[in-house]
C-alpha cells in the first residue's frame, strides 16, 4: 500500500476528468483509498485508505453556510442534475448545502455515498455503480 498524498489523489482525479464519478471512485480505490468525507459547506476533503491512514485535504472554495433544514427532494434533484453533467462540482456543493447537507461520505469498499443533513437523523444513500 502506498501512503496517500495531495499529489496522488490529485493524480486520480486528474485521470478521472471528463468521465462519470464511478471512474473517480475506480481510481480511488486502485490507490487504496477506502472512504472519503467531504464538508459541503468548505470542500475540505478527509481520505482514510484501506490500511487507515488518513489525509486532510483543506477547503478549496470560499465557504458558505449550509442550510439547517433537511430537503431530500432537493437533495435529489441536485444529486441528478450533477451526474446529468448539469452542474459543476462547485454548484452541485452549493445546490445540496441549500439542501440541508452538511457533509458526504462516499463509502468505496460499501460502494454507496451518504448525504448527511445537520445530525443524524437525516441522511440520503446512493449506490455508486461499477465500472
Amino acid at each position: 500500500m502506498v501512503e496517500l498524498t495531495d499529489d496522488l489523489i490529485k493524480s486520480a482525479e486528474e485521470r478521472s476528468k471528463g468521465q462519470a464519478y464511478p471512474f473517480f471512485v475506480k481510481n480511488l480505490k486502485a490507490i487504496g483509498v477506502d472512504n472519503y468525507e467531504i464538508k459541503v459547506g468548505n470542500h475540505k476533503r478527509t481520505y482514510i485508505s484501506v490500511i487507515g491512514d488518513k489525509l486532510v485535504i483543506p477547503g478549496d472554495i470560499p465557504e458558505f453556510e449550509c442550510a439547517e433544514t433537511f430537503e431530500l427532494e432537493s437533495v435529489k434533484t441536485a444529486i441528478k442534475r450533477n451526474q446529468e453533467g448539469i452542474t459543476d462540482y462547485p454548484t452541485f456543493l452549493r445546490e445540496i448545502g441549500a439542501a440541508g447537507i452538511h457533509t458526504y461520505v462516499a463509502d468505496l469498499a460499501g460502494m454507496k455515498v451518504i448525504y448527511q443533513g445537520p445530525n443524524s437523523e437525516y441522511e440520503y444513500e446512493e449506490v455508486i455503480p461499477e465500472v
